[in-house]
């Protein structure tokens, strides 16, 4: 005699979506500096004279960089465009 078949874990969570009170995470608006962590608004990318700038890594993917700390993401990213590994960004600080 067979066993009826079950939903994985994760075919349930999808069907039962997200748990209510849950909170998802804004990328759009939450930038923080891929070398040091500092928090960056979005207007920062677009003033007259921008203070922040984004670098992309040879796979395609966009960090956020602020104007002095461009340098240090420049070597976080070549060492994670050499290594393939996830790229070494600084704890996130306001």
């Amino acid at each position: 005699m067979n066993r009826e078949k079950r939903l994985t874990k994760r075919e349930q969570k999808a069907l039962k979506g997200p748990r209510p009170g849950a909170t998802t995470h804004q990328h759009a608006e939450h930038i923080h500096c891929v070398a040091c962590g500092r928090h960056l608004d979005p207007a920062e990318f677009d003033a007259p004279a921008p203070t922040a700038k984004m670098l992309r890594c040879q796979h395609g993917t966009q960090f956020a960089s602020c104007d002095g700390c461009v340098d240090r993401s420049r070597v976080l990213l070549a060492t994670h465009d050499r290594t393939n590994q996830p790229v070494a960004q600084a704890s996130a600080w306001h």
